[in-house]
């Protein structure tokens, strides 16, 4: 579909959207800005957008997607994204809307759909004594989400604690229903490697450690405390800009090139922590993108080193 331009696109969109009225569960919505799906509350609108209730809304919507070569995204809580000014032309699918479903299965073990928040998560496996994810208290986002970039914090990460996934695989035109183990996912620094750009996570299955829940809690307020002091919470954000390169730390090199406070438009580099770029208020995409190519470049000029991106772009040219 990436070739398509006008009529033939939005026709395309139309197909999707007539032949999911009246099948799928959960809503369907037309032109949607995204700023209101993205913790940067930056992106212009959607096509359409859609939130699938459960798995069978899943596989319908992925279904009628491949059916008709419509050009698709997936988002859980909007976090660690910029989506271009423009919108995304396609279809977004955001998981948060459903797909929220958690089922203790024994001791330690856990199965929790994509679209459940991370936070509540942790505070839920808290209530049950399973320990292992409360260092990551205070990460915004789904489990979904948290699973493909391995988000972790302290020296923890999720991946650690992931047994299993359950996938919805794109190949050669086809819907596969897929599981893999966690050693299968290949998680590295904030990433799954083994997991295809397309592949939707619906599930995660966690073998949690057992603790008391008052050390457990102990920790999780730690991670909060830690979280509130060193980074800009007041403001909206997508986390870390850049991916921290290796034996370094990309704050520390953006600090020491005196980039604290660096603004384009209404974005700019947060005073608290240089590895955030926080919206002073009406900061636009674009505001944001030529704010990190202005870091990335003096970075680079100063430091000799090339900061790669951990946000991901939704919807700019060079997304393809």
């Amino acid at each position: 579909m990436a070739g398509m331009k006008g009529d033939e696109r939005h026709g395309t969109v139309r197909d999707v959207r007539e032949r999911l009225k009246g099948r799928l569960k959960g809503a369907i919505l037309e032109d949607v800005p995204l700023s209101g799906y993205t913790s940067f509350r930056i992106g212009g609108p959607a096509d359409l957008l859609v939130l699938p209730k459960d798995w069978e809304d899943l596989v319908l919507l992925t279904s009628v997607l491949v059916e008709e070569e419509c050009k698709y995204v997936v988002l859980g809580r909007g976090t660690n994204v910029l989506v271009s000014d423009e919108g995304y032309r396609g279809v977004v699918i955001v998981l948060s809307g459903g797909l929220r479903r958690l089922i203790v299965r024994g001791e330690g073990e856990v199965e929790v759909e994509a679209g459940y928040d991370l936070n509540h998560l942790i505070l839920r496996c808290m209530d049950y004594g399973f320990s292992g994810l409360e260092r990551l208290a205070g990460i915004p986002g789904s489990v979904g989400g948290a699973v493909r970039m391995n988000a972790g914090a302290q020296g923890e990460c999720i991946g650690n604690w992931v047994r299993g996934i359950k996938l919805l695989r794109i190949d050669d035109g086809e819907v596969t229903d897929k599981e893999i183990t966690g050693q299968q996912a290949g998680f590295d620094y904030r990433k799954a490697g083994n997991l295809k750009n397309k592949d939707i996570i619906y599930l995660v299955k966690l073998k949690l450690d057992i603790d008391d829940v008052e050390e457990i809690g102990k920790r999780r307020q730690e991670a909060l405390r830690w979280r509130r002091e060193t980074q800009p919470l007041e403001k909206p954000s997508a986390g870390s800009v850049f991916l921290n390169p290796p034996g370094g730390s990309a704050g520390a090199m953006i600090e020491r090139c005196g980039l604290k406070g660096l603004r384009v438009g209404d974005a700019a580099v947060s005073m608290k922590h240089a590895n955030f770029i926080v919206n002073l208020g009406k900061a636009t995409a674009d505001d944001v993108a030529r704010l990190i190519d202005k870091v990335r470049e003096e970075v680079l000029r100063r430091e000799g080193v090339e900061l790669r991106e951990e946000i991901v772009r939704i919807g700019f040219p060079e997304e393809g």
